[in-house]
C-alpha cells in the first residue's frame, strides 16, 4: 500500500510523537517510584499526588480459609455478582452473573438511580443462586464484598467516601460520600439479606484471589502484585511502611495499598503527551486527572487512534472520496467520539502481512471504510 510523500512524512511525524526511548524508561521508572514514596507520606488525596490509599486489608489469603461469600464487581461498563465457596485448600467454586449498565445510569442525576440498579441485580443474582437470601430475615446475612474500581478515600475496611468518577462515569452528588453506605441502603430497602462488609479496589480483589489460590509449597512463587490492565489500569500491593498512618495511628504492621497508579505523573513533568492526547483528555468527564491510564489504557486507546484519523482527514489526506461519496459525512465509528474499540489495534499490531490487506479488511469492517487509502 504507497502513501503519498505528504502523508507518509505526517504519519512519520505522528509516529515518532509517540516513540518511547529506553532512556526516558529509566527516568519514568525512578519518578514513578519516587510518586509512590510521596503518595505514602501525604495524608490528603491531590490532583498532584499519586493516592496510595490505604485499604484497611492488613493480612494476605494463606488458601486455608473456608466459607460462602458473595463479591459484587463494579468496575467499567460491567457489573458482575458472584457467589464464591471457598474449600480451604487453594481452591473455590463460583457463580457468576453479568450485567451491563445501561448508559444514562453511568451519568444519572442522583446516586440512587445507580446504587438502587445494582442492588436489583444482587437480588436477581440471589433470588436465581441463593433464594435463601431473600427471604430469611433472622439468619446470619450473607456477607458480600464489595469490588469499586474507582478512587475511594477509604477510612476502614467498609468504609470508603468517592474521590472522583472515572472511566466514563459522572454522577456528582456520589462525590464525597461513603458508597458502601449507598450499596448497603438500596439493599436494605429491597430487604436482602446482605451486608456489605469490605470494600476494595479490583486490584486489591486481584491480589487477594490470586495469594489464595497460589499454593507457594508447590509453585515456590509469592504472590507480590495484583494489577489491571483493561478499560483502566491499577495496581495494588502489600506495603510495610505507610508513613500517612503510622504517624497518626502507631500501626506498623502494614496492609495492602491500592496505588491509583492511573494518576502517576498528572503535572505531566515525565510522561510524554502529544496533541492527540490533549484531546481526548479534554473529551472526559475528569480533564487533567488519570492521565497516565489516559495514555495507555483500553477504554482510550481506540479514540486516540480516532482523533490521530480525523486529524488526518481533516488535512485533506484521508477519506476525501469516502467523505464526499456519503454526502459529507464519515461513518459514525469515526465521526462520533469513543466508537472506535481499542480492540482495533491490538489486530493491526499483530498484521505482519507484506500488504497489511488484513489490517485493511479490519478498519473496513470495524468502520464501514471502504479500501480508502492516500488522498482518496
Amino acid at each position: 500500500m504507497s502513501l503519498s510523500p505528504k502523508l507518509e512524512e505526517i504519519v512519520s511525524s505522528i509516529e515518532k510523537s509517540f516513540e518511547i526511548k529506553d532512556d526516558f524508561l529509566v527516568k519514568a521508572t525512578e519518578y514513578f517510584i519516587e510518586s509512590m514514596n510521596v503518595g505514602l507520606e501525604s495524608p490528603k488525596p491531590s490532583k498532584d499526588v499519586m493516592p496510595m490509599i490505604p485499604t484497611y486489608v492488613t493480612s494476605i489469603p494463606t488458601g486455608k480459609e473456608v466459607g460462602l461469600y458473595l463479591a459484587a464487581d463494579l468496575g467499567g461498563t460491567n457489573f458482575r455478582v458472584c457467589s464464591i465457596d471457598l474449600k480451604g485448600d487453594h481452591t473455590f467454586s463460583m457463580k457468576q452473573s453479568k450485567y451491563r449498565i445501561p448508559v444514562d445510569l453511568m451519568k444519572a442525576e442522583k446516586s440512587n438511580d445507580l446504587f438502587g440498579f445494582l442492588a436489583k441485580k444482587v437480588q436477581s443474582f440471589l433470588l436465581e443462586n441463593h433464594s435463601e437470601a431473600c427471604t430469611a430475615k433472622n439468619t446470619e446475612p450473607l456477607k458480600l464484598g464489595f469490588t469499586f474500581s474507582f478512587p475511594v478515600n477509604q477510612t476502614a475496611l467498609n468504609r470508603g467516601t468517592l474521590i472522583r468518577w472515572t472511566k466514563g462515569f459522572d454522577i456528582p452528588d456520589t462525590v464525597d460520600r461513603d458508597v458502601v453506605e449507598l450499596l448497603q441502603a438500596n439493599l436494605t430497602i429491597l430487604e436482602v439479606n446482605v451486608k456489605v462488609v469490605a470494600i476494595a479496589n479490583d486490584t486489591v480483589g486481584t491480589l487477594l484471589t490470586a495469594a489464595y489460590s497460589n499454593d507457594s509449597a508447590k509453585t515456590n512463587r509469592n504472590t507480590i502484585i495484583g494489577c489491571i490492565f483493561g478499560t483502566g489500569t491499577n495496581g495494588a500491593y502489600f506495603e510495610s511502611k505507610i508513613p500517612k498512618l503510622s504517624s497518626s495511628t502507631g500501626d506498623n504492621k502494614g496492609m495492602v495499598i491500592n496505588t491509583e497508579w492511573g494518576s502517576f505523573d498528572n503535572g505531566l513533568k515525565i510522561l510524554p503527551s502529544t496533541e492527540f492526547d490533549e484531546i481526548v483528555d479534554s473529551e472526559t468527564a475528569n480533564p487533567g486527572y488519570h492521565l497516565f491510564e489516559k495514555r495507555i489504557s483500553g477504554m482510550f486507546l481506540g479514540e486516540i487512534l480516532r482523533v490521530a484519523l480525523i486529524h488526518l482527514f481533516k488535512k485533506g489526506l484521508i477519506f476525501q472520496e469516502l467523505y464526499k461519496a456519503r454526502g459529507g459525512s464519515l461513518p459514525h465509528r469515526i465521526e462520533e467520539p469513543w466508537l472506535l474499540d481499542a480492540e482495533v489495534l491490538s489486530y493491526l499490531q499483530i498484521d505482519d502481512s507484506t500488504d497489511l490487506k488484513t489490517s485493511g479488511l479490519i478498519l473496513q469492517n470495524v468502520s464501514q471504510i471502504g479500501n480508502q487509502q492516500g488522498g482518496t
